[in-house]
């Protein structure tokens, strides 16, 4: 690690060096149009730039993880009083579902024994029941007057009626069913944007790997509690899907955006969230770089809106004795920056490079980040190429 003592004397000098615009956004990029001015944030940031870099093992195969695939084979309903006094049907896919009952604010405390479940008029076993106290002791975080109860694993797939004859006031009732073959998929196609960005979510409700045609819709949740419904789409090929365009001013309240999604079918529901960051564009890269070959450094100039720590990293390809760009080291580089021009300078140790590898060159995954509000401004998967 090493202070950038070379900083200043490349920011004097990039407008001297040959530069190029960085390579063009790929379709799963996320590159900011425009950038914000905010305050900084309040706390103690460490304002002293610093540089390192590592050497990769060509041979290693690198890939961006996915976006997270939430599976569901749960849902939840808000039901009232009078609803749950009279019978509220409940379909069930799997033997050994847990159907758990929350009271809202002001309705009446709950104990397993008050909760009843019938079949055609009959009665069905409960296995096993848990209380408010024991959920807690559990791990558990669940409201006063919570109870849970398991249903009898000899209780075949059907509708069934939930009554609780001494319920008051408004509750919310969660179904799972952890040995059920109908899962509801949703993965989001990225786990980072910035305002203004689209997000779009894949849905599949399915059973035993069978595609049930069923309906869903979805829900938009930021962090401040604020929520909009979002179009659930079909495609030509009969999947579902749900895209929003994120807002172009978001909330500052800290916290993952979430798009929830409600599916049902078969006569069968299930919810799914998928969760991602929203990042406001304190920040960004101004779309050219220079290279210098034999220092292996990567000068990029950075547009910043926004008082702030900004940091640089990537991965440095390089051409190998059989023609294929192979990775070979990874740099990052960060320091403080007030509103307006700066540089940040990836700097590749040479000795990195392997015997037999050199150019051309490409910098990959090339990301700028946001150190003092914790998010990531742009991510390129291919940012240059020498």
């Amino acid at each position: 690690m090493r202070t950038l003592l070379f900083t200043a004397l490349a920011a004097v000098s990039f407008t001297a060096l040959a530069t190029q615009p960085l390579l063009p956004a790929g379709g799963s990029d996320q590159v900011p149009q425009r950038v914000v001015s905010l305050p900084a944030p309040t706390g103690q940031f460490e304002r002293a730039p610093v540089s390192f870099s590592w050497a990769l093992d060509p041979a290693a195969e690198l890939a961006e993880p996915p976006p997270h695939l939430a599976e569901s084979r749960e849902y939840w309903q808000t039901v009232d009083g009078a609803q749950l006094r009279k019978g509220v049907d409940i379909d069930l896919s799997a033997p050994g579902a847990l159907i758990r009952v929350s009271p809202a604010r002001g309705a009446g405390k709950l104990t397993p024994a008050d909760l009843q479940l019938a079949s055609n008029g009959r009665a069905a076993r409960l296995e096993r029941t848990a209380s408010d106290a024991e959920l807690q002791a559990a791990g558990m975080d669940v409201e006063a007057g919570t109870a849970m109860v398991r249903v009898g694993r000899e209780n075949a797939r059907g509708r069934y009626q939930l009554r609780i004859p001494n319920a008051t006031g408004r509750y919310v009732v969660h179904v799972f069913e952890p040995d059920s073959t109908v899962v509801l998929k949703a993965r989001a196609n990225r786990n980072h944007a910035v305002v203004g960005d689209t997000v779009t979510v894949d849905i599949a409700l399915s059973d035993a790997g069978r595609t049930i045609a069923g309906n869903a819709e979805a829900l938009l949740v930021t962090p401040d509690g604020n929520s909009q419904p979002v179009a659930v789409t079909r495609t030509r090929d009969g999947r579902l899907s749900a895209s929003v365009r994120l807002p172009a001013i978001a909330t500052t309240t800290p916290g993952l955006w979430e798009l929830q999604v409600f599916a049902s079918g078969d006569g069968l529901q299930r919810d799914a969230r998928t969760a991602f960051a929203v990042a406001q564009p304190t920040a960004r890269f101004k779309g050219n770089h220079a290279f210098n070959t034999q220092l292996l450094r990567v000068a990029l100039p950075v547009e910043a809106g926004s008082p702030g720590r900004y940091e640089a990293r990537g991965t440095l390809y390089a051409s190998g004795p059989d023609r294929v760009l192979h990775p070979v080291a990874q740099a990052h580089v960060a320091a403080w920056f007030e509103p307006g021009d700066g540089l940040l300078v990836l700097d590749f140790d040479r000795g990195h490079l392997p015997a037999g590898h050199g150019a051309p060159f490409e910098v990959r995954q090339l990301e700028l980040h946001d150190q003092t509000r914790m998010t990531p401004l742009e991510i390129r998967g291919r940012g240059a190429r020498f």
